[in-house]
């Protein structure tokens, strides 16, 4: 396993990606830059959903409110390497593992695999919604009860995450693993048919390997990446009416290419990135890597 960067882009229309349930589930916002978050629990929920669907892994975190050692004992699992063997999720992600005994202290394993906060790479506003519910607010009156939400109409967020090769020793995470975590992140993210989730479309992934032996990541990949627009930020309502500008990034990783052993991809076919403000495709900006499509199943 070597050392890798991650960088996912997704949109949502008309949609929560992620509300706040401390504040009426309101979309995540940084009120300092009008910026839309989502954090990195939702990413690893949709890549664990996938996963248990798709692939009938088993989940270390299922979903369900239960305490670790109810866990697992509903696993069967004895002992740290019991848990790795088993747990896709704990392979990725890590995981805090009770042990059995008396004066048993907890495992924890950090995992490979981090995510930083999502964000959107404009200016969003959040739309106060009210409508009629389908029901009568109680029996025995013609009043139905108001259904209250909170959305935004459109949205191009940015994941950026690390895969930590030293502790990918640890929790035995394999190459096969993170091919089924970013064939998650693409199918899953497609694949949140819910009525506040409708319309989340994948539309760039890409992941930097670093050749073997090296103890180095760019870092802040998503901050070198922007969206054009002759739009106002706020009036953004599909992935027609903006660019994705790639040179500030391909110029700093020219910078270190040395380092990197190969760079996969995955893009839109509605997405239109540009390298100083030119139309290109992918593997034309990054024509100086060795460049691979991803083939997800």
């Amino acid at each position: 396993m070597r050392r890798s960067e991650i960088l996912f882009l997704y949109d949502v229309k008309w949609g929560n990606p992620n509300g706040d349930p401390m504040d009426e589930n309101k979309p995540r916002m940084d009120e300092n830059t009008d910026t839309l978050i989502v954090s990195d629990v939702r990413l690893k929920r949709t890549i664990r959903d996938y996963l248990k669907d798709y692939y009938n892994e088993t989940l270390w975190v299922s979903g369900k409110a239960v305490t670790p050692e109810s866990r697992k004992k509903e696993l069967e699992i004895d002992s740290k390497e019991d848990a790795v063997k088993k747990c896709i999720d704990i392979r990725l992600f890590g995981a805090v593992i009770p042990s059995k005994g008396k004066g048993a202290v907890e495992t924890s394993l950090t995992g490979p695999v981090q995510f930083r906060y999502g964000r959107s790479l404009h200016k969003v506003k959040w739309q106060f919604i009210q409508g009629t519910a389908a029901f009568l607010s109680r029996e025995g009156t013609e009043q139905r009860s108001f259904r209250e939400e909170y959305i935004v109409p459109y949205a191009l967020i940015a994941f950026y995450g690390v895969i930590n090769d030293k502790n990918a020793e640890i929790t035995k995470l394999t190459e096969n693993d993170v091919e089924k975590m970013l064939e998650a992140m693409w199918y899953g993210t497609k694949n949140l048919i819910t009525r506040s989730k409708m319309e989340q479309n994948p539309r760039f992934l890409m992941k930097i390997d670093y050749k073997e032996g090296v103890k180095f990541h760019h870092g802040e990949l998503d901050y070198l990446i922007f969206l054009t627009s002759d739009k106002d930020d706020y009036e953004i309502r599909d992935i027609i009416d903006f660019k994705i500008e790639l040179a500030p990034l391909m110029n700093s990783l020219a910078k270190i290419k040395n380092k990197i052993e190969k760079i996969n991809y995955k893009i839109d076919e509605r997405l239109t990135l540009t390298q100083n403000g030119e139309i290109k495709l992918f593997e034309e900006i990054f024509s100086d890597f060795l460049t691979e499509e991803l083939r997800l199943e």
